[in-house]
C-alpha cells in the first residue's frame, strides 16, 4: 500500500476512534480503516458491549459529574483552555478553503481535524498534477503543525483517564503515529 494511502487510512481510523460510537457500524468503520498489522487492540475493543463503550465515550468526551476529563477540542488543550478559542476559528478557515462545513460540531473537534487530514491525503492521492500535490503538501504540513500536534496531549489524557485497556493501547498507537508524522513533516 502506498504511504499516502496508509496515511489516509490512519487518519480516518483515528477520526472514527475518537467519534461517538452510535451503533455497530462504529466497529465496521474501525475495521475498514484499521492501519496496523496487530489487530489485537481492535478485537479487544469490539468485545466491549456497545452501551458500555458509549458510556465511556460520554464520560471521557461529553458529560461527566465532576467534569469531562478529555474534552476533544484543540481550544481546550491550548493556552486559552476554553471552547471556541482561536484554534476553532483558524481550523474553520482551512475547511472553508475547500467549501467544507462542520454542521453542529465545533471545527476544532479532534475527530473533525483528523477527518480533514484524511480528506487532504485522499485528495493528494487522486491529484495527478505535481504542482497541486506540492500545494497540498504545503497545506497539510501547515495544518498538521497548527492543528494536529496538540493531539499528543489529548492522547495522553485518554490514556490517563480511561480504564478500557484497548482504548489505552490504541491511544498509544495514536501517539506513535503522531510521532512518525511529526518526523515525516520535518523531513520534507
Amino acid at each position: 500500500m502506498e504511504k499516502a494511502d496508509k496515511r489516509f487510512k490512519a487518519y480516518k481510523f483515528f477520526a472514527f476512534l475518537y467519534s461517538y460510537p452510535d451503533d455497530k457500524s462504529f466497529f465496521n468503520l474501525l475495521e475498514e480503516f484499521y492501519p496496523f498489522e496487530d489487530k489485537t487492540p481492535l478485537r479487544e475493543l469490539k468485545k466491549i458491549p456497545l452501551p458500555e463503550l458509549q458510556a465511556e465515550y460520554t464520560r471521557l468526551f461529553v458529560a461527566n459529574y465532576g467534569g469531562v476529563p478529555c474534552k476533544p477540542y484543540q481550544s481546550v488543550f491550548g493556552p486559552e483552555k476554553e471552547l471556541l478559542g482561536g484554534p476553532a476559528f483558524d481550523t474553520a478557515k482551512f475547511y472553508n478553503l475547500f467549501g467544507l462545513e462542520t454542521g453542529n460540531e465545533l471545527p476544532d473537534k479532534v475527530s473533525l481535524q483528523l477527518d480533514f487530514m484524511a480528506f487532504l491525503w485522499k485528495l493528494y492521492n487522486e491529484t495527478p498534477y505535481r504542482d497541486d500535490k506540492q500545494k497540498l503538501k504545503f497545506l497539510m504540513r501547515e495544518f498538521f503543525n497548527k492543528h494536529i500536534l496538540w493531539m499528543e496531549k489529548f492522547a495522553d489524557c485518554v490514556i490517563r483517564s480511561t480504564d478500557f485497556q484497548p482504548l489505552k493501547e490504541l491511544s498509544e498507537e495514536f501517539k506513535n503515529f503522531l510521532q512518525e508524522e511529526k518526523n515525516f513533516w520535518k523531513s520534507i
